[in-house]
């Protein structure tokens, strides 16, 4: 076992680094790590940032100037190092290593083959938890779109496991076949497991082995005499035929690969891949890359390589445009999961075709980024200078309350980075109960100073904070960042929603008059962007706590019905409604409720 061991960023403290493969950390005098390396001699490669030379790249410059002290770890093998170095940046985000942008994770389409009747559902993380993964796609619209295709042609359930458990009855869905209802029984568990396997070959490419096999069903069926179910096959069958028919097949290709194009700029590299599976395209994702100032191709390929595949499936073949650094160790590491080419050379017939367009897609994108914060940058400016700000806006926040006439109160707080939504910083408060009655401008002090103490600890604050209200919101908003101390340090506006056809008022500090702009100014576009998002994130959580509360309410408020009991009686029931049209007598049979409890329970639900 290697154990880190601090020492003092001098030169004499080369003498206690070994000859030997393994991992450095660089962190500052706060004890944030700064940079995450591997090396195949620590020593030779510490000495290097110890002793550096006139050509050093900018970004080791900064770092080292920021760095106090440095860490080993040593390893045995240069794999290990480059495991270790990959699951420590991950940890740690160095703000001085190339990283994944993780602000928008792309979706995943989980299926939880370790129930019965397994369901999909879209997820943003994958987890260690035996369920198989079916993605990244680009964009959420991708993945609502195809998970509503795929469970309404194999008539999956798309209720929860707690929804399933309480039915008695199936939903509208079963009665237009778009679900087979296990929840009443209706499909057997083997019947659904071949529903479960026809996604999987549908997922992993293999369209034609699930054409034969549903193919052989309906044969199967129509031999039976099952013509209803022979027919719901027949559609099936169709329904993929139309949708593979438009897909690019590779030809003279029956293999699964990845074809992975570069494009790097000054500050971020975007990472193309075109999935290739059973030589068919199969779909492309688009990753972006931060922090590539100085670093050559090798090292961003290499950088993406070891991020993705970390956490993705590794296919038979890897197309790449050039070999990334740490090849050796890299093919040794990949093998091992599966890859059996990386293919890092020059490349014909479709294999360069595909190569060529993961690139273009590369370039094309970067392009796009480009542009977009060309775009921010022209944007950030008119903010700047239409609402008088000290700074130009990089990070803006928003804040809202959500209310129920004083109770369930939540506060609300939306980011935004550069101009697109920042889901990191987004925050949920539950109002405390020192809060009372339909106190807003209490509430927003709440709000605003639990933000604030939070910043005071990690030192980030928001160049601009939106609230949504009026002066009087504004100004306890102000007030309450100036009992902190951070009055002169933040700038405020609030945006009040437009009354008798006048136009949205726009607040600032010490301002006498509300600023009106235009409709379709692009200031007052994005403050209401960033009033429109805040407002549909707190009222989506509002409305599920209110929900929740008010189910709670009718049970368990009622004096001997416990958690325990309050889950039996709506399993047993289905619902409310259900055990308020029983007997008590039948409520009786419920385990843990007398037949007096069952009579309260009536009571109580019929007043």
């Amino acid at each position: 076992m290697n154990h880190p061991i601090r020492l003092k960023c001098s030169p004499e403290s080369l003498l206690g680094i070994p000859r030997s493969s393994g991992v450095y950390i660089f962190r500052n005098d706060n004890g944030d790590v700064l940079y995450v390396g591997k090396a195949k001699d620590l020593r030779q490669r510490l000495s290097s940032y110890l002793k550096p030379s006139v050509d050093i790249p900018q970004k080791t410059s900064l770092m080292l100037k920021k760095a106090a002290a440095f860490e080993f770890i040593a390893t045995m093998t240069e794999k290990e190092a480059l495991l270790l170095e990959a699951t420590l940046i991950k940890q740690y985000k160095p703000i001085y290593n190339i990283l994944l942008r993780d602000d928008k994770a792309y979706p995943f389409l989980k299926l939880n083959i370790q129930h019965d009747f397994p369901r999909l559902s879209v997820v943003r993380r994958r987890e260690r938890d035996g369920a198989l993964y079916f993605g990244p796609y680009p964009s959420g619209l991708a993945v609502r779109e195809t998970y509503r295709f795929v469970t309404a042609l194999f008539g999956l359930r798309t209720c929860s496991d707690a929804r399933m458990a309480m039915r008695s009855r199936p939903c509208l869905k079963y009665q237009i076949k778009r679900c087979c209802a296990p929840c009443i029984n209706a499909v057997s568990r083997d019947e659904y497991g071949e529903r479960i396997k026809g996604v999987r070959l549908f997922f992993e490419g293999k369209t034609s082995v699930l054409l034969e096999s549903l193919s052989s069903q309906m044969e199967e069926a129509a031999a039976k005499l099952e013509f209803e179910r022979a027919a719901a096959l027949r559609d099936r069958i169709r329904a993929i035929q139309q949708i593979t028919e438009g897909q690019w097949v590779v030809v003279g290709m029956d293999t699964d690969l990845d074809a992975i194009g570069i494009a790097k700029g000054d500050e971020r590299a975007v990472a193309s891949i075109i999935r290739v599976r059973q030589g068919v395209v199969t779909g492309q994702e688009l990753h972006c890359l931060v922090s590539v100032q100085g670093e050559d191709d090798g090292a961003v390929l290499s950088a993406f390589l070891r991020e993705y595949y970390g956490e993705n499936q590794v296919p038979p073949e890897i197309l790449v445009p050039s070999p990334p650094s740490d090849l050796a160790v890299l093919s040794e590491w990949l093998s091992e999961m599966g890859l059996k080419r990386l293919n890092s050379g020059r490349v014909r017939g479709e294999r360069g075709r595909l190569l060529d367009m993961a690139r273009q897609n590369a370039d094309l994108a970067l392009l796009g980024a480009k542009e977009e914060a060309l775009e921010w940058q022209r944007l950030s400016c008119e903010i700047k200078t239409t609402l008088a700000l000290k700074v130009t806006p990089s990070l803006v926040e928003g804040v809202d309350i959500s209310t129920t006439d004083g109770d369930l109160s939540i506060g609300s707080l939306v980011a935004f980075r550069n101009g697109r939504s920042y889901k990191k910083g987004y925050r949920r408060y539950n109002i405390k109960n020192t809060v009372g009655g339909m106190d807003d401008y209490a509430m927003i002090h709440e709000v605003v100073e639990r933000r604030m103490r939070a910043g005071l600890e990690t030192g980030e604050f928001p160049d601009l904070l939106l609230i949504d209200g009026g002066r009087g919101q504004l100004n306890e908003a102000v007030r309450t960042a100036s009992s902190l101390g951070l009055g002169e340090r933040l700038e405020f506006v609030s945006i009040a929603k437009e009354r008798d056809g006048e136009g949205e008022k726009i607040y600032r500090p010490l301002w006498p008059e509300p600023l009106f702009l235009p409709r379709s100014h692009p200031v007052l576009l994005f403050l209401q962007r960033v009033r429109d998002e805040v407002h549909r994130f707190g009222i989506t959580f509002h409305r599920k706590k209110r929900d929740n509360v008010g189910l709670r309410s009718r049970l368990s408020n009622i004096h001997g019905v416990g958690p325990v009991t309050e889950r039996r009686l709506l399993r047993h029931f289905g619902s409310v409604k259900g055990i308020k049209e029983a007997q008590a007598e039948e409520i009786a049979r419920v385990g843990g409720v007398s037949f007096k409890l069952a009579q309260e329970i009536l009571k109580y639900l019929n007043r």
